[in-house]
């Protein structure tokens, strides 16, 4: 009677369908039927159950969803509605499960993967264009040296335009070259020799606040005030941009590019041009890499770097320079330590490409809804929809390289997805990168992979990276997804609730319109041919292997290491059976006391703690940490500081 794959074969399930048994809190409360049941809740509404999910307890809150499933889907009128799961709404999810397990019929069109019209709203128009040239660089080596090509081929009256997350003045652009600027000495002669500069930086409390000293690794405090100095002392533009929401961050890296000779182009990824970034395919940590300093006795730089960054020629040039544009324009004052800049007029948008492609190419944005720009006050969230979209959209992999995944939006598409069969591949950081927070990381990163393998394990592929004649973490920086070798998303935004809902990013969704013959499985399939490229590249250097070798995703996951083995960079490890524990109070003691080792701390301390409203006066020699014992849930504070839900 039953047709889904989820719920087909369960008795229990069978026998409420034949309205032979009931699922209620006294009766079945923990059945495995019970997990089944609210996967298909989650299906329907992925926040139906917000704290436990598919959880295997039918408790209140399940209890509460079947009661909403009743009102809302089955028409039951609410004093009618009775506790518990019978045949009506087992025969009811099982039909909707069956629906959302067909998988979608095979597509080669670019609307079929990119946001329509419709979908993406009044953001951008077109929605998303065509002809575009897209390369993607592995690995910064490749995009800094692209980078300084066309810094290098300006003249004046040429212009840049950067936005960033963070930028180390020392950085350079090739730094295996003699004699190689730093990439603010790079800006300034551009400045000198008559090019229009313009900078775009994140201005945290740290920047903003005389609360610059030590350089803190991992935090682009000191390291963007000293850039945005250098070039507003030289007569270049640039800001420190501190409109934020609660705990947010402008975290786009982007370049605009704008050259008489060689035309305008676009970089939109997740690399930034600071320290411990620059790095290559071979992860060997070479001594030209410019590496963090320690931090309070700590070694804090890792010794790999892992990361992708787009250049793009084409008409998609102009939507990226529109929302940088609309970011320096807006006429609400960008920070304590700047006025509102001389709006960049329309006359200056990037001309006609002189390079095209075969590319379709989708602007996608997080911006906060919480009115911190006067000209998006509702916010924009096209991250999160396109990656919603592509997902739905799988039918047979999805390959994820991401920093955190932590929990986010897309946590339960992909748990969907596994469970209709799709093979879901996630590269993702061994460690935290900063000091303290390890533990919280691990937690958080459990607590999603648990829920995407809840379903089916079996379909759910972990690894991280490390040196391949070593155990020394290659740090996971990148923000990636490729589906079915036919779409393609890089750019800033991680797999998190903050970069979904609070900081501000770029990305790029990426349809290639050239088509090849490829399998998938052993079957034939039509593929992308640079979207192919990017993942075979990027496996055949995750496994130090031929990238040919890959060409067929299914066969090369196949070829990926198991049961916590090691292949090349590529290191397997399991889902954890269960969320490791922490001490959240006394991680928050330790990071307030790294708050404390800064110049002038008790002006950022108050910023920090802000939302708390802790009657405490802040005096010398105190000990910071103690205030952690004031917090009534430090795990609260840190789950909103580290992965904020904004909710609009």
């Amino acid at each position: 009677m039953l047709t889904s794959a989820l719920f087909t074969g369960d008795p229990l399930l069978e026998a409420i369908a034949q309205d032979q048994d009931r699922i209620s809190q006294t009766r079945h409360r923990t059945d495995p039927a019970v997990r089944k049941v609210q996967t298909a809740l989650l299906g329907w509404d992925p926040d139906c159950l917000p704290r436990f999910g598919a959880d295997s307890d039918y408790g209140d809150e399940t209890a509460g969803a079947v009661a909403r499933f009743k009102v809302e889907v089955l028409g039951v009128p609410p004093p009618e509605v009775i506790n518990d799961v019978g045949p009506l709404t087992v025969l009811k999810l099982d039909e909707m499960q069956a629906d959302a397990e067909r998988p979608p019929a095979e597509s080669v069109a670019p609307e079929d993967w990119l946001l329509t019209e419709a979908e993406i709203g009044p953001f951008r128009s077109p929605a998303f264009t065509l002809d575009n040239l897209v390369l993607f660089f592995v690995d910064a080596e490749g995009y800094y040296s692209t980078l300084a090509s066309q810094l290098d081929g300006l003249a004046a009256g040429d212009r840049v335009l950067f936005a960033g997350w963070r930028f180390s003045p020392e950085q350079l652009l090739h730094p295996g070259v003699a004699g190689s600027p730093g990439i603010l000495d790079r800006l300034l002669k551009l400045h000198a020799d008559g090019i229009v500069v313009r900078a775009l930086l994140y201005g945290s409390h740290f920047s903003t606040l005389p609360v610059r000293r030590p350089r803190v690794p991992t935090l682009p405090s000191k390291d963007n005030f000293d850039f945005r100095t250098g070039l507003v002392d030289a007569g270049a533009q640039a800001i420190l941009d501190a409109r934020v929401g609660e705990f947010g961050s402008h975290h786009q890296k982007c370049a605009v590019v704008q050259g008489a000779t060689e035309g305008p182009c676009a970089f939109v990824g997740g690399i930034d041009v600071c320290l411990d970034r620059w790095d290559n395919g071979a992860h060997v940590d070479p001594p030209i890499r410019q590496r963090e300093p320690d931090f309070l006795g700590q070694e804090i730089s890792l010794p790999g770097w892992h990361d992708v960054q787009c250049a793009v020629f084409g008409p998609t040039v102009g939507q990226v320079w529109q929302s940088l544009v609309q970011r320096w324009n807006d006429p609400t004052r960008p920070s304590r330590i700047d006025a509102t800049p001389a709006p960049i007029p329309s006359s200056e948008a990037p001309g006609p490409p002189m390079r095209s492609g075969t590319q379709a190419v989708q602007v996608l944005r997080t911006l906060t809804c919480k009115g911190v720009y006067s000209f998006l006050p509702g916010g924009e969230f096209t991250v999160s929809a396109a990656y919603r979209k592509a997902i739905r959209r799988a039918r047979h992999y999805i390959y994820i390289e991401d920093q955190y995944l932590w929990p986010s939006p897309v946590v339960d598409d992909l748990r969907d997805a596994a469970a209709r069969g799709i093979q879901v591949i996630l590269v993702t950081a061994r460690d935290f990168d900063a000091p303290g927070l390890k533990d919280v990381h691990m937690a958080l990163r459990a607590e999603a992979l648990q829920r995407i393998a809840s379903v089916a394990p079996a379909n759910v592929h972990c690894f991280h990276l490390e040196q391949a004649a070593t155990s020394q973490q290659i740090y996971v920086h990148a923000k990636l997804m490729i589906v079915d070798d036919q779409y393609a998303a890089a750019g800033s935004a991680n797999l998190n609730f903050r970069s979904h809902t609070t900081d501000s990013e770029l990305q790029l969704g990426v349809f290639d319109t050239e088509l090849a013959d490829g399998t998938m499985g052993g079957a034939p399939h039509r593929v992308g041919r640079s979207v192919r490229e990017l993942r075979t590249q990027i496996w055949g250097e995750h496994l130090n292997e031929d990238p040919s070798l890959h060409e067929d995703p299914l066969a090369g996951l196949g070829r990926m290491p198991v049961a916590g083995g090691k292949t090349g960079h590529l290191v397997n490890f399991p889902v954890p059976p269960q969320v490791p524990g922490v001490d959240w109070r006394e991680v928050l003691r330790e990071l307030l006391r790294t708050v404390q080792h800064m110049e002038n701390w008790q002006l950022l301390a108050p910023v920090v703690l802000g939302p708390l409203s802790l009657p405490v006066t802040l005096v010398p020699g105190m000990d910071l940490g103690l205030l952690a014992d004031l917090i009534p849930d430090p795990e609260s504070f840190l789950r909103r500081l580290l992965n904020p839900h904004t909710v609009c």
